[in-house]
């Protein structure tokens, strides 16, 4: 993970126009090593599933942090960051609280995987649209 987030310094791409396109490919990539840990029985698999997953859930993080902070002054870092924090925060503990917990769905770990999964499909359908949408509205201009 650290290995992708270094090597984003030297890419040299219009992250304004294609920085949500390469949320929205990440997020897919994720979305299918979840998956495929869900719907294989190989372990070995299942470990190249954990590892393509955790690389490029770095990389996205280091692409969503940049986009974030490229919008904003100075004096706004501390506050939206902080405020990230807490967002991301509160949305993983009730997916827990939800889908691992005993008091809620309770779900067994293959299942988990399913559900995350599929959450990071929404994801990159969600990044991707809007990049489609960026893409196109810059071409007509």
């Amino acid at each position: 993970g650290s290995v992708t987030s270094f090597v984003v310094q030297y890419v040299k791409i219009n992250w304004d126009l294609f920085g949500e396109l390469a949320l929205g490919i990440f997020s897919a990539i994720n979305a299918g090593s979840l998956l495929l840990t869900h719907f294989t029985t190989n372990i070995w698999a299942c470990y190249a599933g954990y590892l393509i997953f955790k690389a490029c859930y770095m990389l996205l993080i280091t692409i969503a942090t940049f986009q974030i902070a490229v919008n904003l002054s100075m004096e706004r870092y501390a506050l939206m960051f902080g405020f990230n924090n807490f967002i991301a925060l509160l949305i993983q503990t009730v997916l827990t609280a939800v889908i691992v917990d005993s008091r809620g769905l309770g779900l067994d770990i293959v299942t988990q995987f399913l559900i995350y999964g599929s959450y990071f499909a929404v994801i990159a359908g969600i990044f991707l649209i809007r990049s489609i949408y960026m893409l196109v509205s810059s071409t007509c201009k």
